[in-house]
């Protein structure tokens, strides 16, 4: 038998049950020891993987090694999690195979390449723990080969040190997950960092990212290169920014990043943005692609290219490639923003878009909204009357708002505040770090505990009462192993989660207010659905927190909690993945009919709130009247203050349609951090039948607007800021019997 020569490091999957003194790679079985260099996990292995191969192992298409190697057997290699320090080539038995077949068909795509597939290495990663990250500059060099990855992925932490190169190389990527593979951090102004990333015969066919919208890769580097690779059919954004397209592919230390595509195939890309490349500020990104095939590499009537132009160091170049749409794009090939300026596209062959270049242009924003001398009807999905504000009576939602201001708040945060608290900052401390920061008040929903209610620092003026726990719902439509949901209790007093912990003895509740503490229990579905109602029937509220971070379903149903609970759709931040991929989940529930509340929240676990979730008109500021507010759902979500009236009911009531009703609305108070000059910002008035009103302001000024109501589910009102690509403020809808 041969011996595992120096410098190859060994990782064995299902360690407990395989020898310890032998490791077989590639069909040839070494002798090794273990502890020395034959290990259960990655961690174990590159604490010790400091030595250089001198030799290069049989079936491997390496002339040499500048690393330490790192061997992964096949089968399932599960990464808990693991900073990288130094240098490191990772190998898996499909090293140095494409897992591609390109067809002489240019427009067929690629098959599975029949070496693989097969006694491969798998690298899976769990939710919270399936992150490499790299950040020490000693790292220089980072390589895959030959994996098949799921749920794995790594973040580049490195914001300086000098040339640095990571390298995925015959991967096979498998879903459904909805992390991002890639992430990258901004080098320093001044840093001297070098970053180089390479794609080469990587396949990712029928990926599914559970609408998580987290994206392929989210890339700063200085050069970017994607070599014989396979996307077919996928529901992931492939980026390379994220969905508000604040991330910016430039660095700093370069006048120009150059993003290339060479000898590919990427079709039925099925995310926003088709491929899109982001420049800030005057540093410049050029996308290139050569000799490959784009067949339907966008949503319909989108452009396979979106690029970020502007300035004039960023541009898209293409040269020998094929583009078709199959499906009668209405629009244009390349839809850039900021410009139509260095666009190339050379000896391509192009099919099925209506236009090659279309620029898409932001509105120009005016003082006001769109309002008429005389009543008129909009030119939208779902045409609506409109009434002249000369004419329009807002005599009743005046009254009902009489004497109120805008208070802002945080629906989700956690406090350090002794026993299972997981905060970092005591809870004494908030009431003056949001008095100074302009947040009125937060709903604290520190996990396990009822604890906080009961310490004399509780703020009876800036603390709603709730708490965080955690479940597993397997009569779900979800991904096997990703039925984890979480769920927010809130409650009127301070006994809400006693008789909860009392009726459901599942919770396991042991101690006293001050000191119990309680387990997080799994529930069948019925179980769930009268825990529910329970928490509703004493004067709660059941609130689904980041509901597109744990659960991974394509069912909206699946998030959904029962009629009246809430969804928290704004997220962590206005610009996160959550937010959008929450927004578009709520509105799919809303689609089928359900009467479900709008939410959104930090879910800070640090410094407290500095920008707000909600707006909420009030007469006094105290947190109970808060939490009656957002049990009846008149308040808005985001940093824009809505007042919506029809019938003289408000915002989250249920109304009995008749003939001749009107809706009334306002929108005033935008939140002076959030708001951002030189901004077109979108108010929409949406039923279920689509969009009834839109129009673009400057976001400065109050606006006002009545229209006449139609036979609808419901009406709603949104903000959405065309220019940052966020939503600004999100209203909960009045429904319609």
């Amino acid at each position: 038998m041969l011996t595992l020569p120096k410098g190859y490091y060994a990782v064995q999957a299902d360690f407990e049950n395989a020898p310890k003194d032998s490791f077989t790679f590639k069909g040839i079985t070494y002798s090794a020891k273990e502890g020395e260099n034959l290990f259960g996990n990655i961690k174990d292995a590159a604490k010790l993987a400091t030595e250089v191969p001198q030799t290069v192992l049989e079936g491997l298409p390496y002339e040499s090694f500048s690393t330490p190697v790192i061997l992964f057997s096949s089968g399932v290699n599960r990464i808990d999690g693991y900073l990288i320090e130094r240098s490191i080539t990772l190998l898996g038995e499909g090293a140095g195979i494409d897992p591609n077949v390109f067809s002489e068909d240019p427009l067929a795509a690629p098959t599975l390449n029949p070496l693989r597939g097969e006694n491969e290495s798998v690298l899976y990663g769990g939710f919270e723990y399936g992150e490499l990250q790299v950040s020490s500059v000693a790292a220089e060099s980072i390589v895959f080969d030959g994996f098949v990855l799921k749920k794995v992925r790594l973040y580049d932490k490195r914001r300086d040190g000098g040339s640095f190169r990571i390298e995925f190389n015959n991967i096979i990527q498998e879903g459904t997950c909805g992390k991002t593979l890639l992430r990258s951090a901004a080098p320093k102004e001044d840093s001297k960092l070098y970053r180089e990333i390479y794609f080469k015969n990587m396949r990712s066919s029928h990926y599914n990212d559970s609408k998580k919208g987290g994206g392929f890769a989210n890339i700063r580097a200085n050069k970017a290169v994607f070599d014989r690779i396979c996307f077919d059919n996928t529901t992931q954004h492939f980026g390379f920014t994220n969905l508000c397209r604040s991330f910016d592919n430039s660095s700093p230390n370069v006048d120009v990043s150059e993003f290339i595509i060479k000898d590919s195939y990427l079709a039925n890309l099925q995310g926003e943005y088709g491929i899109c490349t982001v420049a800030k500020g005057d540093k410049g990104v050029v996308l290139k692609a050569y000799n490959s095939v784009f067949v339907d590499a966008s949503r319909e009537n989108e452009g396979v290219f979106q690029p970020d132009l502007s300035n004039e160091r960023s541009g898209v170049y293409a040269e020998n490639c094929t583009f078709v749409d199959t499906r009668a794009n209405k629009g244009a090939l390349v839809t850039p923003r900021g410009g139509k300026a260095n666009i190339e596209l050379k000896d391509c062959k192009i099919e099925g878009f209506a236009k090659e270049v279309e620029e898409i242009i932001i509105p120009t924003p005016t003082e006001y909204i769109e309002n008429r001398a005389d009543a008129w009807t909009t030119d939208t999905e779902d045409a609506h009357k409109i009434l002249p504000l000369n004419d329009a009576d807002f005599a009743a939602m005046d009254a009902y708002y009489e004497g109120t201001k805008a208070y802002y708040g945080d629906m989700h945060v956690h406090t350090a505040c002794g026993g299972t608290s997981d905060g970092s900052v005591a809870m004494s401390e908030w009431p003056a770090a949001l008095e100074k920061n302009g947040i009125d008040f937060v709903v604290i929903v520190d996990h396990r505990q009822m604890r906080g209610f009961f310490l004399p620092e509780w703020d009876e003026k800036r603390f709603v009462m709730g708490t965080e726990p955690g479940t597993v719902l397997r009569e779900l439509n979800a991904v096997t192993g990703a039925e984890i949901i979480h769920y927010n209790m809130l409650f009127p007093h301070k006994y809400g989660v006693a008789m909860v912990m009392a009726n459901f003895p599942e919770f396991g509740f042991k101690g006293d207010e001050l000191t119990g503490r309680y387990g997080y229990p799994s529930f069948t579905l019925e179980r769930f659905r009268e825990l529910t109602a329970y928490v509703q029937s004493i004067g709660g509220m059941m609130v689904h927190p980041h509901p597109k971070d744990l659960l991974e379903s394509d069912d909206p149903l699946d998030y959904y909690h029962g009629e009246f609970t809430h969804l928290e759709a704004l997220y962590s931040w206005y610009e996160s993945s959550w937010s959008f991929k929450g927004y578009e989940l709520w509105t799919d529930i809303l689609a089928l009919g359900k009467r479900v509340y709008v939410s959104g929240g930090s879910d800070s676990h640090s410094d407290p709130s500095s920008i707000p979730f909600g707006v909420f008109y009030n007469r006094e500021h105290l947190a109970k009247n808060f939490f009656d507010q957002m049990h009846d759902g008149d308040y808005a979500v985001g940093a824009v203050g809505m007042k919506m009236f029809v019938d003289g009911k408000p915002m989250g009531s249920v109304v009995e349609y008749k003939d001749g009703m009107k809706l009334t609305l306002r929108v005033d108070d935008f939140f002076p951090k959030m708001f951002k000059d030189n901004s077109a910002y979108e108010l929409r008035v949406i039923t279920d039948k689509g969009i009834a009103y839109s129009s673009v302001y400057d976001g400065k000024l109050p606006q006002a607007l009545e229209l006449e109501v139609q036979k609808r589910a419901f009406y709603r009102a949104e903000i959405f800021d065309l220019t940052n690509c966020r939503f600004v403020s999100i209203s909960n809808p009045i429904w319609f019997d």
